[in-house]
């Protein structure tokens, strides 16, 4: 995680009723949710692929992958371009706050489920102010399954 002078800085994004936070060296660029292409061979868990400066990037929802039954949002998604393991992943998310500096020392673990997100996604619980943040693990918001699913296409796309 990127340690500046006054800790960690984190960007928070929201994503449903949450506030999430994740390590702001692994966001390459914040992007407008125009729609997607959906690829038919693409794994169940991509919505669909963008085109960034001639990048082809797989987009996962995560408001669908952390609230399956929570419904759609009014407001325009936004897409995180993040990078992985798995690669390059645009992470869909409903509105991208700010950037904050956190001092290690207030991490908090987290309880092993928090509203039913999967206990292996949450770093850490971060108070600040009025508000309780949640640090996301990027590397668990794909399974090792899926990413290797992912790893697979995109070494079947090259060979083409």
């Amino acid at each position: 995680m990127a340690d500046g002078a006054n800790g960690l800085r984190l960007i928070t994004f929201r994503v449903g009723p949450e506030t999430f936070v994740v390590d702001i060296m692994a966001v390459r660029q914040i992007i407008p949710y125009s729609g997607s292409t959906s690829v038919p061979t693409a794994p169940s868990f991509v919505e669909g692929v963008i085109i960034v400066r001639n990048d082809v990037i797989p987009v996962v929802d995560l408001r669908r992958r952390l609230y399956p039954d929570l419904g759609t949002t009014d407001r325009e998604p936004l897409v995180l371009i993040t990078h992985s393991t798995a690669g390059t992943i645009g992470l869909k998310v409903d509105a991208v706050r700010r950037i904050i500096n956190v001092s290690r020392d207030k991490l908090l673990p987290p309880p092993p489920l928090i509203r039913g997100i999967r206990g292996e996604l949450l770093i850490a619980l971060i108070p600040h102010g009025e508000e309780v943040y949640l640090l996301i693990d990027l590397e668990s918001v794909l399974t090792g399954d899926e990413r290797r699913e992912l790893a697979d296409a995109r070494l079947q796309g090259k060979a083409d």
